[in-house]
């Protein structure tokens, strides 16, 4: 029986640099962040000189979320990334895709497939092998399936949908249709369990929030006229304009210490309603959603692996894994997720694009990121958000292993945009 053209595992011999990045979900018509992602990548694909391999490590092309569109439509709208994988093959280098969730089609699709090996030069399969020059192996997957919601019983099988299928093409345009303008980007979310804390927060701040001046008018004018007969009263007892005025501001300090009370009783009882609403999310946030990778690495590190990388949560990390690692090289995509609220108000859902990937040169794999903040937020919402991203706007090194520090940064519970900002230091050349 011939093998087919797409790998179950394809064993690839290293030599050089590699390169892997993951999550790009490129659209069909290109826009501000697949063009910047592209460019990127590009770039960086472009500086290197020597050797290199180029994982694609899943969810490239945006097959799930266009059902009517096409991989060769997604890739000639992104000609630049293209071009720069084609160029590593011709100068002696790899491209390796291992498929995701949202591009499973090209596992049975062999149309689609041809046209993504011929568009990028890469090789297709649903993992890859890593085989470095002393010999030690690193596992690429994509990841989902080791997310129940989004795992394959037969990858092949073009009726085989997860649940989570069904949710990005039936539910999430659903729910933002009746919700447009305050449940925007529900699509993009880091953290889909984490949904009921997205429409907590959303209603605080662009329901509750909008209506706001409402709130603080009111017992405004109730102040005032409560305080006008003794307002009247003091302009007749007395008539000198210093002593009227010292009773004005008096009067005046009383209206905005009431306000203040108002502000943080406001603030409380919005706190309290998100808590409620967010103690319903379906499964792990944040960085939780990692542990079944973290398991995955350990397990693999046991059984003589070096390490494991994965992508899919769209939660970049770098951390040992017994006497291996384990990465996930985030995404480099938007994605909306949460940025601790200051002063008490609770974290705002915000987007930002991810400009994340893996490098590994010898025996050091280094971690690269950047976030760059995307309109679209309420001014309440940036307020809430200001401060908040760990991350530089250009590409970083922000970890290292073996001998370096871990993203995230262990000292702190990440969760979203929450994370301690880390002192990266950019990598030396040719390494950007």
């Amino acid at each position: 029986m011939p093998a087919p053209e797409v790998a179950d595992l394809l064993h690839v011999t290293v030599d050089g640099t590699v390169i892997a990045a993951s999550d790009l979900h490129l659209p069909p018509v290109r826009t501000a962040v697949s063009g910047r992602s592209c460019q990127t990548l590009a770039r960086r694909l472009d500086a290197e000189a020597g050797p290199v391999t180029v994982v694609l490590a899943g969810d490239v092309v945006e097959l799930l979320g266009f059902p009517e569109a096409t991989a060769g439509e997604i890739l000639r709208a992104h000609e630049d990334l293209c071009a720069a994988l084609q160029a590593v093959a011709a100068r002696g280098g790899q491209v390796v895709y291992t498929l995701g969730n949202h591009d499973s089609d090209l596992a049975w699709d062999i149309k689609a497939a041809d046209v993504v090996r011929e568009m990028t030069g890469a090789q297709l399969c649903l993992a890859a092998d890593l085989i470095l020059p002393d010999g030690r192996k690193i596992r690429v997957e994509h990841g989902h399936q080791l997310d129940p919601y989004n795992c394959f019983h037969d990858a092949r099988n073009a009726l085989d949908t997860p649940i989570g299928h069904h949710i990005v093409r039936e539910v999430i345009p659903r729910v933002e249709w009746l919700g447009r303008g305050w449940v925007d980007g529900a699509h993009e979310m880091a953290d889909p369990t984490d949904f009921p804390a997205f429409v907590g927060s959303r209603l605080v701040y662009r329901k509750l929030g909008r209506h706001l001046w409402w709130l603080l008018a009111l017992p405004l004018a109730i102040l005032i006229l409560v305080r006008i007969p003794e307002i009247a009263e003091f302009r007749s007892r007395y008539p000198d304009t210093n002593t009227w005025v010292h009773r004005g501001v008096f009067l005046g300090y009383g209206a905005v210490a009431d306000l203040l009370v108002l502000a943080a009783v406001f603030v409380v009882l919005a706190r309290r309603a998100w808590t409620s609403i967010s103690a319903l999310a379906l499964d792990e946030r944040g960085y939780g959603q990692n542990l079944a990778a973290r398991q995955r690495a350990a397990d693999l590190v046991a059984d003589g692996y070096c390490g494991f990388i994965s992508g899919h949560t769209h939660h970049p990390e770098l951390r040992a894994a017994g006497a291996g690692f384990y990465a996930n090289s985030g995404s480099c995509t938007s994605v909306v997720e949460a940025a601790g609220g200051r002063l008490g108000l609770p974290p705002a859902y915000v987007r930002n694009q991810q400009v994340c990937w893996v490098e590994i040169a010898g025996a050091r794999t280094d971690l690269v990121s950047a976030r760059v903040e995307l309109p679209g937020a309420t001014r309440l919402e940036r307020f809430a958000a200001r401060g908040r991203n760990p991350y530089s706007g250009t590409p970083r090194r922000v970890a290292s292993w073996p001998d370096g520090r871990d993203w995230p940064p262990p000292d702190r519970k990440p969760r979203g945009a929450s994370l301690q900002r880390a002192n990266a230091a950019p990598p030396g050349p040719p390494r950007r």
